[in-house]
């Protein structure tokens, strides 16, 4: 499949820059778009003349030039609307979390096997040229064992009314947890409070415990004066810190730990030694992740092959936050995380 055709369900907060993106890819266009705001449409007909437009996301299923579909709406919606384009026959971007629930994600994965359709999930920031790099150093041992992370999500909103902030940042936390160890946790716990809306948490702090006593810590919040996005990666050879709000220098690799001398004293404790050298700000590639992300589906598309973020690996993002939304629901207490084959 050379050209592909695209159908774009949900034009809010995402769904305008899949549009700008894919409509700019070679052998790529949007046919057409649904939205159930009016306002939206219209502007669709203004930014792209050629682009269908309609209220109902059936229009995009029906659609004779669509190949695959792009779901870029509440998260609530996300099982049933990609059910219904998996079941059409469409190849299926959409926006993270796959799914409200663990159980939907895997019935979704399952299905899109069972019809060999590509299912793809739209966790951006592996697609970022500073966690990839973060990525090369763990993969070519740089860092040596990774002894824990610490991520921080933060910003003054923008609130969701349909999902809590764990729910919401914390899908890419973890994605990117997964990615860079390249396994999965075995236990969770996690702690928050819903100061602005009942029983939606806008602030959560939590950690995983993953293979070889790895901890990964993360604070997600709506609630916060500072906009921070950032991740401390800790390792036995060398520590590196990512900062997405620092274009210029998003990755700073410190080499820098603590040395065990090689003589004990006289009371028989051993004394540790501060290595403190250089500072490396390598370059990073100059590349918007959402258009790597999109041109990643669209190579999916026409080659068949698994994407980095397919069903599976969705569904392990889903297991870990459900653990972690049962610790917040019970205080803060460890919870196992399920391991779960795909039927």
């Amino acid at each position: 499949m050379s050209n592909v055709g695209i159908g774009l369900i949900g034009y809010g907060h995402w769904g305008p820059n899949h549009a700008r993106i894919f409509n700019q890819l070679p052998d790529c266009r949007v046919h057409i778009v649904a939205d159930r705001d009016d306002a939206r449409l219209q502007t669709v007909t203004r930014q792209f003349p050629r682009t269908d437009t309609s209220a109902s996301h059936e229009a995009v299923l029906r659609h004779p030039a669509v190949d695959a579909v792009v779901v870029a709406t509440p998260t609530r919606t996300h099982y049933s609307i990609v059910k219904e384009c998996l079941l059409a026959g469409k190849d299926v971007l959409v926006e993270k979390p796959i799914s409200y629930t663990a159980h939907e994600a895997e019935e979704l994965t399952a299905l899109a096997s069972a019809k060999d359709r590509v299912l793809m999930c739209g966790h951006v920031f592996l697609f970022n040229p500073g966690i990839q790099k973060l990525r090369q150093y763990i993969e070519e041992d740089v860092l040596g064992r990774v002894y824990y992370m610490a991520a921080t999500q933060t910003n003054l909103g923008p609130l969701r009314d349909d999902i809590n902030a764990l729910h919401d940042l914390g899908a890419h936390d973890v994605s990117i947890f997964h990615y860079l160890l390249d396994t999965r946790p075995r236990e969770a716990a996690a702690w928050g409070q819903a100061y602005l809306q009942p029983d939606i948490e806008d602030v959560t702090f939590a950690w995983l415990e993953f293979p070889n006593r790895t901890l990964c810590h993360m604070h997600v919040s709506w609630l916060n004066p500072l906009k921070e996005r950032t991740l401390v990666v800790v390792g036995e050879k060398k520590m590196v810190v990512w900062n997405d709000t620092s274009p210029s220098e998003a990755v700073r690799l410190y080499d820098k730990g603590l040395m065990k001398e090689p003589y004990y004293d006289s009371f028989g404790h051993f004394h540790m030694v501060l290595r403190d050298a250089d500072v490396l700000i390598p370059k990073l590639k100059a590349e918007e992740p959402l258009k790597a992300q999109d041109e990643h589906f669209l190579e999916c598309v026409r080659t068949r092959r698994k994407p980095l973020t397919d069903g599976r690996f969705a569904l392990d993002v889903m297991l870990a936050l459900e653990a972690l939304h049962q610790s917040l629901r019970k205080g803060g207490s460890r919870q196992p995380v399920e391991t779960r084959p795909l039927r």
